[in-house]
């Protein structure tokens, strides 16, 4: 059985960004990589960016979900939600788009990992399965010694898990 070394995209093959560039720049970074005509097309596109700390090494990412949020107001109050759209604009989190695109960096959205989101190199794929479905992770930074060196797509896990079923289908109608 394959390990999560052998499934994940390493930091050199996924988009990413340093930790000090603007929303902005992450948006330009992960419209790039969904673009290039040199990856393999039987491989998914990446859906977000990692940022890059000091010494080039990888903080977090930042995920379509986390650049769509980092649009978004910030209350810290207790407000009315029927009087938000007058009073605060919620409804209209696009407005000064692109004020808040050069403004936001993205060590400002980024979220740390928790531990269930991290996952060694060397687990099996049934952990990572098991991992990405407790946690209902769309993917797993991966580790070694705690470090993170790549990504761990569920994209990648259901390519492998499907080709393990279709196998296991043909095998079981030639015998």
């Amino acid at each position: 059985m394959k390990t999560v070394k052998e499934l994940m995209v390493t930091l050199e093959d996924y988009a990413n960004v340093p930790e000090d560039a603007s929303l902005l720049d992450a948006v330009i970074a992960l419209e790039k990589a969904q673009k290039l005509p040199e990856m393999d097309p039987a491989r998914p596109r990446d859906r977000a960016v990692m940022v890059m700390g000091k010494n080039n090494k990888a903080i977090g990412k930042l995920s379509m979900w986390d650049v769509l949020k980092g649009l978004e107001p910030r209350y810290n109050h207790p407000i009315d939600p029927l009087s938000m759209a007058a009073n605060f604009g919620f409804w209209n989190p696009l407005r000064n788009l692109t004020e808040k695109a050069s403004a936001v960096k993205a060590r400002d959205l980024v979220r740390l990992p928790e531990e269930g989101e991290r996952i060694d190199e060397e687990a099996s794929l049934d952990q990572a399965v098991s991992q990405l479905m407790r946690g209902n992770h769309l993917s797993l930074l991966v580790t070694r010694a705690g470090e993170i060196i790549g990504i761990l797509r569920l994209s990648d896990v259901f390519r492998e898990v499907g080709d393990m079923i279709k196998s296991a289908g043909t095998e079981a109608a030639t015998t």
